[in-house]
């Protein structure tokens, strides 16, 4: 694994994808920009005539001999899981030709083919390289994926596609309550520890800040340090901060941040997680070095247990492969609540959907890229994509009775707390102003490791929020 992208949330080639910019963590600069062609608003449901006969196996009229052009991000998950889901495709419709590009480089791939107007039927989205959704989406270059929530489940009786999925599964991909692909993986964000280490140390999992720092003056004891992350993407930390928020002050802090309204990073909730932050520097809580490590560096570091804990998504052990022990006991606990006053209980925890699966508006098979969708959200395609990953999927109980190994089983037990007590909702800064997303994860970066206190990490968010409110150029959404 080199690279990779996002999102509570944040999945994670999110995180990973603006290592160029995060190098210059003291600019205020982006390095993102448009990607397609002209014209405004998505399209909605297919855009070519049916070439096949519609019926329930076959709702959208899949030409049984049009080829298929699929195209998957080769990170951390591979591309496995995709080339069975092509094969159960493959099986309904033997005449077609699938055509299958596993690759790294989605923007490099795929922003000539949007501007020619060749774009695939179906894509994965993902990466350091991903091409800018909310850009696409205002080209018009995306489907309304409606007509497939609207389709009869590929294998669960009675049932329409929209009808299996999670709470809040497309949220992610929503524009003006539209949505405009499938953000398939269940991606859960927390803090990872070796169950075993803890148990031989006697040490608890901490469910309150106070535990936190008390846990460290114990790891420290023991010559381990207490916290590692990402260091070259400070995302991952903003994976922790947020939720933090959340939890402290409730979902609406968030849903102001997300609005632009004045003085939104000022708010109490905010200001008193981002002095926790500091606190975490400040005690010396961080494994040193941590600031110039990669993902694969920083998350091979903790499996050595050179630090305790790891903030991650539930991507971790996939990505981690043989550089796990075989007797670690991966552990995945929900970040901690700040205090007693927290609004949302400790068991709230960040499970935004992750991996965005896209139909062009102007691919040549638009009906097979929705029949793709159905396929990956059928229980036989999401049982096949944790077995292959270790990470859950968005189709409601397709899991439940599948045999999970112990890694799954945290992230499911994880899941089911949560769904128990009020949601944390996903943010939606990171994907409506990518701008305003790189701003923060560069000053999160020098809030950890730099000369920044929480007062200058949040002047200086505030500022680039304040910037993106006032630019005209940058089209504003609200929830």
């Amino acid at each position: 694994m080199t690279q990779h992208r996002r999102y509570a949330g944040f999945d994670r080639r999110e995180l990973l994808r603006r290592a160029a910019f995060l190098a210059a963590a003291a600019g205020g600069g982006t390095v993102f920009g448009a990607c397609a062609t002209g014209g405004g608003g998505g399209t909605t449901g297919p855009t070519k005539k049916p070439g096949g006969k519609v019926d329930a196996n076959n709702p959208f009229g899949v030409d049984p001999k049009a080829p298929l052009d699929v195209v998957i991000f080769k990170g951390g998950f591979s591309d496995e899981y995709a080339k069975y889901h092509e094969a159960m495709y493959k099986k309904r419709y033997p005449e077609s030709e699938v055509k299958h590009l596993g690759t790294q480089d989605i923007t490099p791939q795929l922003q000539p083919r949007f501007v020619n107007g060749t774009p695939p039927d179906v894509f994965d989205n993902s990466g350091a390289q991903d091409l800018d959704t909310a850009t696409l989406v205002n080209q018009g270059q995306l489907l309304d994926i409606t007509p497939l929530l609207d389709a009869p489940s590929w294998d669960i009786p009675g049932k329409k596609v929209g009808e299996t999925l999670i709470e809040g599964a497309l949220d992610p991909l929503l524009f003006e309550d539209k949505p405009y692909g499938v953000p398939y993986a269940l991606n859960i964000n927390g803090l990872w520890h070796d169950g075993k280490l803890f148990e031989e140390n006697g040490w608890e999992t901490p469910e309150t800040w106070d535990d936190l720092m008390a846990l460290g003056e114990k790891t420290k004891a023991e010559g381990i340090p207490l916290w590692t992350y990402q260091g070259q993407y400070p995302g991952y930390m903003v994976s922790v901060f947020n939720p933090m928020v959340q939890k402290h002050g409730g979902n609406e802090v968030m849903k102001n941040i997300d609005n632009l309204e004045d003085g939104a990073w000022q708010q109490d909730a905010v200001v008193a997680v981002a002095e926790a932050f500091f606190e975490l520097k400040s005690k010396g809580y961080i494994m040193p070095g941590t600031a110039g490590l990669s993902h694969i560096q920083s998350q091979a570091a903790w499996a050595q247990h050179k630090a305790a804990i790891i903030p991650c998504g539930s991507w971790l052990k996939s990505e981690l492969g043989s550089q796990l022990p075989g007797d670690f006991e991966m552990t995945i606990a929900p970040t901690p609540s700040l205090d007693s006053s927290d609004k949302l209980p400790f068991d709230a925890v960040p499970y935004s959907p992750g991996e965005s699966f896209l139909v062009p508006s102007k691919a040549k098979n638009t009906a097979g890229g929705l029949e793709f969708l159905r396929i990956m959200l059928s229980a036989e395609g999401a049982q096949k994509f944790a077995e292959l990953t270790y990470t859950l999927t968005i189709v409601d109980g397709a899991h439940d009775s599948q045999d999970l190994d112990s890694t799954l089983e945290s992230s499911l037990e994880l899941v089911k707390a949560a769904q128990a007590v009020e949601r944390i909702e996903p943010p939606k800064y990171g994907t409506w102003y990518r701008p305003l997303q790189e701003e923060i994860e560069a000053a999160m970066g020098v809030l950890l490791t730099g000369k920044l206190d929480a007062r200058g990490f949040l002047e200086r968010v505030q500022k680039k929020a304040d910037a993106v409110k006032k630019d005209p150029k940058i089209k504003k959404f609200t929830r």
